[in-house]
């Protein structure tokens, strides 16, 4: 055996060995639910951390369970009845961590705006924004910038981190005027934690990878007991579950409106027909009709007049007068000379209703025979 043949066979085995292999799934790009939770590294960060994370498009039955951390953005936190709840459960060991806005979708501009969706959460808690939009922030390098540059974060006297991205807003505490406007703040707030960032832009799908990022994440998600994690990363609610929500008797008397309304029209409208035992309408029922068509229309003489005319004629040449005699004189002279009686002389000359219409044709019919 060549030394060739030999090497080919032991290549062989070689290659045989290698066989196994193990397929994985990876996801590249913003798709999917990415592309409209754009918190969802950052959830799935949590859960790889050991904490059970679930998020929401729209703020769920708030408040959330005891010892859990709640992050969500300020606009759902919109009447006072909400944000009294919302203390009492910080104050008995809840962690809240709220922002003003994500991927600064929200924005200002030169300027505060008393009507901005978060200004109750700011004024609940005493704080206030100031926009950090400069105009010679417009157009640098033929790029759009918002906001002051954020290169680091750090709590009340605590571990500082480096970041990497722009905020819109900068937060003052009118409790503490001394303190300098930031982009974040953290307070130890009685048994739990309250966290207002002025932009979540940093933990997003896109930027949560950059400088200490994560690392801050993992603190603000950690500052407690906390071992589950709700994120709310939209405020966005379905109309039909509001409206169950807030108006749960309108929609069970608009579907009981509904289902009566559908009974009634199946009954019909306005009174049943009934169908006579004969199916086929009688001739003399028939005529009748016919009769009160014409009466009604005016046209009774189109059946009448003109049989009457012609029997005029032929009783005027039966008693040999002469055609111009009216129709009470040849009548007359019939009754005289008994070719006809009183019900023939009655249907040449008196006027006919819808009731007698039938009875006088079968005279006058009667009559053009006899004659």
């Amino acid at each position: 055996m060549s030394f060739r043949v030999l090497l080919l066979i032991c290549l062989s085995f070689l290659l045989a060995s290698c066989g196994e292999y193990e397929e994985r799934e990876r996801e590249v790009g913003y798709k999917g639910i990415a592309k409209v939770n754009h918190l969802l590294a950052a959830e799935r960060l949590a859960n790889e951390l050991g904490l059970k994370t679930s998020s929401y498009a729209g703020a769920p039955a708030l408040p959330p369970p005891p010892q859990t951390t709640l992050m969500l953005p300020a606009e759902s936190l919109q009447s006072e009845g909400q944000l009294e709840e919302i203390t009492d459960w910080i104050l008995d060991g809840g962690n809240l961590v709220v922002y003003l806005t994500l991927k600064n979708e929200h924005f200002w501009g030169i300027g505060a705006n008393e009507d901005e969706s978060f200004q109750a959460f700011l004024d609940y808690f005493s704080l206030e924004i100031e926009s950090s939009y400069r105009r010679e922030d417009l157009e640098e390098d033929g790029e759009l910038k918002l906001g002051t540059q954020i290169d680091s974060l750090s709590y009340e006297g605590g571990d500082s981190y480096v970041t990497d991205f722009r905020s819109p807003y900068l937060i003052s505490d009118l409790d503490y005027e001394a303190t300098p406007a930031k982009a974040f703040h953290s307070y130890d707030y009685g048994e739990g934690t309250l966290t207002v960032l002025a932009s979540a832009q940093l933990f997003t799908n896109e930027f949560i990878g950059k400088a200490e990022h994560a690392t801050l994440f993992w603190e603000v998600l950690s500052s407690g007991k906390e071992d589950q994690v709700w994120i709310v990363y939209s405020t966005r609610v379905s109309f039909f579950k509001l409206l169950w929500e807030h108006a749960a008797q309108a929609v069970v008397f608009l579907l009981v409106t509904l289902v009566l309304l559908v009974w009634w029209a199946a009954r019909g409208f306005g009174p049943k027909f009934v169908r006579g035992t004969n199916p086929s309408a009688k001739l003399d029922e028939h005529l009748e009709a016919s009769g009160s068509f014409f009466l009604k229309h005016k046209a009774e003489g189109v059946v009448i007049e003109n049989l009457r005319e012609r029997l005029l004629r032929k009783l005027a040449r039966v008693t040999r007068q002469p055609f111009n005699l009216s129709a009470g004189e040849l009548v007359s002279v019939g009754r005289e000379q008994d070719l006809i009686d009183s019900s023939e002389s009655s249907a040449l000359t008196q006027l006919v209703s819808d009731k007698n219409l039938l009875e006088t044709l079968q005279i006058l019919k009667n009559l053009d025979k006899k004659l």
